[in-house]
């Protein structure tokens, strides 16, 4: 886990006021729509495994990279926390960086894989960290208000709540089945997934000396907690013949769940159920017309089973030979512009949307 977080976090050191998505699927730009785009299906694979059906060749490269974060900016984010396995900070030293990030909520996120496919099965290695910086309300009043370490308030409270989930490997293998009207691709990705979870929190004594923080009970008494399991992804998506310009995809995520589930609590040290990882049923269709527009409407976990139902619509426009401009706009997470240069894909966004396939009930 070590080797590939810190190659997806060896990409960017930029300080960013917003989110930023880098070098992978231009999806990224357009809201993250784009479940039944078939431009680029050797990244699209990683949100629709049907799209590994029409990958011509051999492909191997990295995709669907993506950094974003609410609160603090990026650089310090990175500098501080010490990604590695099972965690994100040293329990000696969390108090401290608790009470630096003592202003707002923090969260850091990101996602990519690496891998290659050829005639229609594709190996990947994947990873999603999600790690969040959650001071309650008296500490963070403090922090913008006073900030002097003796007077932080005796109901202070700061936690470090960090998920990691790495594929190891994804296998996704597709077809494409003629019928009548057209054509349907089907896809199947296993997921072969190590699953690490991280929980201190850190009290007004503790927030003081700046340094030990407490292990969450659900750690019961260990850095982090670890679970190995297996899932598999369902992909469709249909290509009707003729001049017709439309496609249509159904993705079902998680359709086989893996089976992580414990009690873990909360911020507020409340007691829940944790299940980082529902089944959810997205659909999309996308449209491609001669003046090289391509328009792109996805329905993200239809049901709302996991909690994250919404709406996305993107836009791209060919320019010229490899370079295309996007928009778009997420019902949860708002507005997106992207730009796609070659095989390079620049996307922006007050707060990004994250990939189908890659995310966590969390």
């Amino acid at each position: 886990m070590r080797q590939i977080l810190c190659w997806l976090l060896g990409v960017s050191v930029m300080p960013v006021w917003a989110d930023i998505s880098i070098g992978g699927s231009s999806r990224a730009g357009m809201g993250g729509a784009g479940l039944a785009v078939v431009r680029n299906p050797a990244a699209q694979m990683a949100q629709n495994p049907a799209a590994a059906a029409l990958v011509r060749g051999v492909r191997l490269g990295g995709g669907n990279l993506q950094f974003a974060q609410e609160g603090a900016s990026l650089n310090r984010l990175i500098d501080d926390l010490e990604i590695r396995q099972g965690s994100v900070a040293d329990i000696g030293t969390a108090a401290g960086l608790m009470r630096k990030y003592a202003r707002e909520d923090t969260r850091l996120l990101i996602t990519g894989d690496f891998g290659i496919i050829a005639r229609g099965v594709g190996i990947t290695v994947g990873g999603i960290v999600d790690a969040r910086l959650l001071p309650n309300a008296p500490l963070q009043n403090w922090a913008r208000t006073d900030g002097n370490i003796n007077t932080i308030p005796a109901n202070s409270r700061g936690d470090i709540i960090a998920v990691g989930v790495v594929s190891l490997p994804d296998i996704t293998t597709g077809v494409r089945l003629p019928a009548q009207g057209g054509d349907l691709a089907v896809g199947v990705r296993l997921r072969n997934l190590k699953f690490y979870y991280t929980h201190y929190f850190a009290d007004q004594a503790q927030l003081q000396a700046g340094q030990n923080a407490t292990r969450a009970p659900e750690l019961q008494g260990r850095d982090y907690l670890e679970r190995s399991a297996t899932s598999v992804d369902l992909g469709f998506l249909w290509l009707p013949t003729g001049d017709q310009r439309y496609t249509l995809a159904l993705v079902v995520e998680n359709f086989v769940e893996p089976n992580i589930r414990f009690q873990a609590t909360d911020r507020n040290g409340q007691v829940f159920n944790f299940k980082p990882l529902k089944r959810t049923y997205n659909a999309g269709i996308a449209i491609e017309l001669e003046t090289g527009s391509l328009i792109a409407v996805d329905f993200i976990d239809v049901g709302n089973n996991a909690g994250k139902g919404e709406i996305r619509l993107g836009y791209e426009q060919r320019l010229g030979r490899g370079i295309a401009l996007s928009g778009g706009y997420a019902s949860k997470t708002g507005w997106t512009a992207g730009l796609r240069l070659g095989g390079f894909n620049l996307a922006y966004a007050e707060k990004m949307p994250v990939i189908v396939s890659r995310t966590l009930n969390f």
